[in-house]
Formats: structure tokens, C-alpha cells, sequence
């Protein structure tokens, strides 16, 4: 009875990360389309989700930091881990309209090595609060997912160094 109990705890564990990404389509800064995690599979992927001005201050904690890790590779040993890395604003409803003008501001104000990167979205968002269970608009959420385009590790809010380790160390086990 208790390897049942077990077997079924480990398998409850298991399905919590299980969930596949949901489809995501976007326009990256370059101006080319992206679906996401149709586009990611076969890779690691880091995306960063951010649905409202208030969550720009935490959104750019990560961003500074996952540029430098898994982007520019500027760290010892970052050049070992080959991650697809997404930055996601979020345009919906009445922010739809500023979509154009965030857009080219975004483009006048960045590294052309990133535009691969930063994706923009504008749609109905109550698909990805629902699913993905967005609760704080001040908070960015940041999920990684496996080559499968399973969410794999969540965050919310502020970058922290733990998370880095976290997400190397799975990496690195899997």
C-alpha cells in the first residue's frame, strides 16, 4: 500500500509540470512572426510574460540578467547552456492601442542583437491568465519549458540568483 501511495505521489508531482505551453503567437522585434513553443521546441525556453506597466521594474530585473546568461553568454560556463530566451509584452484590451508606438520605441531603444527576443503580443489575454494563472498585473511571470514546450519551472515577480540556479540545475539533470 504505501508504494501505491507513493507511486501516486510522485506521479501527482510529476503532472503539475506537465503542462504544455499554450500557443503564443507574437511578432518578434526584428518584425518576423514567432509561435510559441511551436517555435521553440526542440530547446530549452525561457519566457518572460508582463501584462501591464506595473510589472516593467521586476520584468527588467530578469532581463538584464537572463541577456547576460543566456543570450550574450557573458558568464563562466553560460556558453554551455543553449536556451531560447523571450521577453513578452502583453497588449490587450484598451492597451491594443499603443501597440504600434510601443513597438517602434522598443526598436529605437535596442540592441539589435536582442530583437530576436523580444517578442510583442496583442490579443485576448484571458486564454493565458486562465491557463497560466495570472493573478498580480504588477508581477511578471517567467516560465521555463522543456524541448517538448512542457512548462517545466514558474516564477513570479523579481529576478533572483536562486532562480538561475534552479533552472541550470534542471538543465543540467534532465
Amino acid at each position: 500500500m504505501k508504494k501505491v501511495l507513493v507511486f501516486i505521489m510522485l506521479g501527482l508531482s510529476f503532472s503539475t509540470y506537465s503542462q504544455e505551453f499554450p500557443e503564443l503567437i507574437g511578432e518578434l522585434l526584428n518584425s518576423s512572426p514567432i509561435i510559441i513553443p511551436e517555435n521553440c521546441k526542440g530547446k530549452y525556453t525561457l519566457i518572460g510574460l508582463a501584462y501591464s506597466q506595473k510589472a516593467e521594474p521586476e520584468l527588467r530585473s530578469w532581463y538584464d540578467a537572463s541577456i547576460d546568461k543566456f543570450i550574450l553568454k557573458r558568464g563562466m560556463f553560460d556558453s554551455e547552456y543553449d536556451v531560447n530566451t523571450y521577453f513578452v509584452p502583453m497588449f490587450h484590451g484598451i492597451t491594443k492601442v499603443s501597440y504600434d508606438k510601443a513597438f517602434k520605441n522598443a526598436k529605437e531603444h535596442t540592441d539589435e542583437r536582442l530583437y530576436e527576443h523580444i517578442v510583442f503580443f496583442k490579443g485576448d489575454l484571458k486564454p493565458y491568465k486562465e491557463s497560466l494563472q495570472f493573478k498580480y498585473k504588477e508581477k511578471p511571470l517567467f516560465f521555463l519549458l522543456d524541448p517538448d514546450g512542457n512548462i517545466v519551472k514558474r516564477y513570479q515577480g523579481e529576478f533572483r540568483e536562486k532562480y538561475f540556479d534552479e533552472i541550470v540545475s534542471y538543465i543540467d539533470s534532465h
